[in-house]
């Protein structure tokens, strides 16, 4: 929104009070969300008639998983950190399992179904909805997490830090400081065991783009930090 100045000018009013993907979640959306959860629970720990009626429960949990991947959502974030961080390919994987075990049950192919649910129990979706539905957060074990930050009004300009806690609660301590205007958003993070070593190594491999040594800030487009990142990630696994 912009409004004119006393001087004539445009000025450019900053409406959003979270960045993009951090967006809190209405009472009444995740009281539905954890229903949902507690029929595809039931669904692949105890037998498919704890579907019957209640198909549109499984596009719902469908469409919480799809969300943490596609990240085109403004709660994506914290849909993403409700259902334990799941990575891309694993909740691409649960969102496709879980649109196949719907149409199998819609249309009475009972042992599809049955193959579609031992799947997901194999993946640990059953551990994933437990804590959405209890609101509990799945231990660290020992771990933590790089993250990519941005704004949309900067989409190249990084914030490319860690922390050994819950990346959300990062993500709103950052967006809370004094000076910040315009909120942060959360592109990406990253579990990793060592994760302060892991930061600073990749800042090393992203030292061209760093604006100032003794900031954690990168002019880069996100895929470019991304792709540096996950082939880190990847071999040091």
């Amino acid at each position: 929104m912009e409004s004119r100045s006393q001087a004539g000018g445009q000025v450019k009013r900053i409406e959003q009070k979270w960045g993009f993907g951090l967006a809190p979640i209405k009472p009444d959306v995740q009281r539905g969300r954890v229903e949902a959860a507690k029929t595809v629970l039931a669904t692949i720990t105890q037998g498919h008639h704890a579907a019957l009626g209640r198909l549109d429960d499984l596009s719902t949990v469908k469409g919480l998983f799809t969300r943490t991947y596609k990240k085109d959502q403004w709660d994506w974030f914290t849909v993403c950190a409700q259902l334990g961080y799941p990575p891309f390919r694993e909740a691409r994987q649960t969102s496709s399992t879980l649109q196949h075990l719907r149409r199998c049950l819609r249309d009475g192919n009972w042992q599809a179904a049955t193959e579609a649910a031992t799947a997901l129990r194999a993946a640990g979706v059953p551990d994933r909805l437990s804590n959405f539905v209890t609101g509990t957060s799945a231990p660290l074990a020992g771990r933590g997490f790089v993250y990519v930050l941005s704004t949309r009004e900067a989409p190249e300009m990084l914030k490319i830090g860690y922390t050994n806690r819950d990346p959300l609660t990062r993500a709103k301590e950052i967006n809370s400081a004094t000076g910040v205007i315009i909120p942060w958003g959360v592109r990406g993070t990253w579990k990793v065991a060592h994760a302060r070593r892991v930061e600073g190594d990749i800042h090393a491999l992203l030292a061209d783009y760093r604006i100032r040594k003794d900031r954690e800030f990168f002019q880069v487009p996100f895929a470019e930090a991304a792709r540096v990142i996950d082939e880190y990630v990847v071999e040091v696994r």
